[in-house]
């Protein structure tokens, strides 16, 4: 739902932007603008103002989007949890991936849900060496872990960043 969200007011702002009447010479170049600036910003006085109420997040993907690319390949992930437990499982998966955040604010942290399990994985990595490095790391820093941290494949996420 959100990616339809996303990409609707995208391809609103897109058709948005094209159908205005601006001079091309009264534009002003300007890296650091993005669509819901140049939409904001009053072309001439009297005309129209638009405000957008909006999460911040959204306008931070659509600019993060524009600027790098990120490819989908297959990998490495060190899993964490994973409990089938009705009550609490939900519960104890986003709060593992809180504190995981925090001990680790550089990678990436996948809660996921897949009936009847909730999974915790972490890390992004591309061979099975480096995954097993970090899962000896992680369970050095929370040996509680131990019982339920493994290496699984995974399709993982690479950006230029």
């Amino acid at each position: 739902m959100k990616h339809i969200l996303l990409i609707g007011l995208t391809t609103f702002l897109s058709v948005y932007i094209n159908a205005q009447s601006v001079k091309p010479d009264s534009i002003q170049p300007d890296t650091t603008k993005n669509a819901f600036k140049v939409i904001s910003e009053k072309v001439k006085p009297g005309s129209g103002e638009v405000i957008f109420h909006q999460d911040k997040r959204i306008e931070q993907l659509i600019t993060d989007n524009t600027t790098t690319s990120s490819v989908i390949v297959n990998g490495y992930r060190v899993q964490v949890f994973s409990s089938n437990a009705q009550r609490t499982a939900r519960e104890e998966a986003f709060n593992l991936e809180q504190m995981l955040m925090g001990a680790y604010p550089d990678m990436n942290v996948y809660v996921s849900y897949n009936s009847p399990f909730w999974k915790v994985r972490i890390g992004d990595f591309h061979t099975l060496p480096e995954a097993r490095k970090f899962s000896e790391e992680l369970l050095n820093k929370f040996p509680a872990l131990r019982k339920e941290t493994y290496t699984v494949r995974d399709r993982i996420l690479v950006s230029d960043k």
